[in-house]
């Protein structure tokens, strides 16, 4: 049986009646939680409740008794203890939780890593900083990407107290040789992941779904026969998926003619009759009716203004961009996706960069040495 509630010591120092009294207890149901005796006498621990209990059976024995009860300071302070290690527990992690701890960079360049670093302390996004004192993560990306052209977009990743960065390199354009008459290897013109092949002639060597860089094998214009090897040249096309960036300025006003209706005026009726001497055919009833009426088309336009806001970008502007830069890849290449980098407003202008995923072909020849 389990109970609960405040406990007792009490102290008997004598032999004569203890046990008939620690029966007599036990026959009126008092519980005794812990009981040791000694050559003088014995200690037992019982609940509050059962003190009255005991001191009635007690007299009944004439048994001197000493009880001693818990020190109230030491319960208030132990339990003081408890309440504080329980808050503590609770708030200090809480606290911890509104700084920055960790930042970490991923970069593929060293020297670029270690100047991303100096850039973010002087925004004063450093650790051990209260996440609210703490500069947007679009302020973050917008100073990066302005202070940096080599890249084309900072992804930026918080979690908890951690905060990561991960730079993307902007995409390199490449011209493609043009000289078809040399036998030749095909190479990536530029970084992407392979999608796929349409080939000619030669021999893949990049597997598909694969990173490669500019300047490696894609497709080997030489192909092993046995012991021997026939040289026959790569031809076609390596698809890949990629970045490209491109920029645009805009005033922040446009002016333009708008389109208000087109009247048709009839300038001059003359007979038909003076240049057809003879009566008219059917065949010429067209050029009878040009002969008879001048006609003049007029369209009437008026000038507007048209204020570029963020929302006419995106929903005007960006259309018109996606299909000039569609319009510059191969028949078969396709924008996937696209992103705002970010957007630079004057007063007069507003200056921007947008990054495409792109599927186009990155393959380029590279004449196939006597050595190779």
């Amino acid at each position: 049986m389990i109970k609960n509630g405040r406990k007792i010591t009490c102290q008997i120092k004598t032999h004569d009646r203890l046990y008939p009294f620690l029966h007599s207890l036990k026959e009126n149901k008092v519980y005794i939680i812990k009981l040791s005796t000694t050559k003088s006498g014995a200690t037992f621990t019982i609940y509050e409740k059962d003190l009255s209990i005991v001191r009635k059976i007690r007299k009944q024995y004439k048994l001197p008794i000493h009880i001693t009860r818990p020190d109230t300071d030491q319960i208030i302070q132990f339990q003081w203890s408890m309440l504080l290690g329980l808050l503590g527990f609770i708030i200090i992690p809480y606290i911890c939780s509104l700084f920055l701890w960790q930042i970490s960079i991923d970069d593929i360049s060293d020297e670029r890593q270690v100047r991303l670093e100096q850039e973010l302390h002087d925004l004063k996004v450093d650790e051990k900083k209260l996440l609210t004192s703490l500069v947007s993560d679009a302020k973050i990306r917008q100073v990066l990407l302005a202070n940096n052209h080599d890249l084309s977009w900072i992804h930026i990743k918080r979690t908890g107290s951690k905060l990561n960065i991960t730079s993307v390199p902007a995409p390199i354009i490449f011209r493609e040789p043009t000289d078809n008459k040399v036998p030749s290897n095909l190479v990536a013109l530029r970084r992407g992941v392979i999608t796929h092949y349409d080939l000619r002639s030669g021999e893949r060597v990049a597997p598909l779904h694969s990173t490669v860089k500019n300047g490696d094998m894609l497709v080997t214009g030489v192909l092993k026969q046995g012991k021997k090897y026939l040289l026959v040249g790569a031809e076609g096309k390596v698809f890949a998926d990629f970045w490209y960036e491109t920029s645009f300025e805009l005033p922040t006003k446009i002016v333009y003619d708008k389109f208000i209706s087109e009247e048709v005026k009839i300038l001059q009726v003359s007979s038909p009759w003076k240049k057809f001497k003879k009566e008219p055919s059917k065949d010429h009833f067209i050029e009878l009716c040009k002969s008879v009426f001048e006609i003049e088309h007029q369209t009437i336009v008026e000038k507007a203004t048209v204020k570029v806001t963020e929302q006419w970008i995106e929903e005007a502007f960006m259309p018109m961009l996606r299909l000039r830069t569609a319009s510059g890849l191969s028949p078969k290449g396709k924008i996937k996706d696209e992103k705002i980098l970010h957007m630079t407003w004057t007063n007069d202008t507003v200056k921007g960069k947008v990054l495409y995923y792109v599927n186009d072909n990155i393959a380029g020849k590279r004449p196939i040495h006597q050595g190779d």
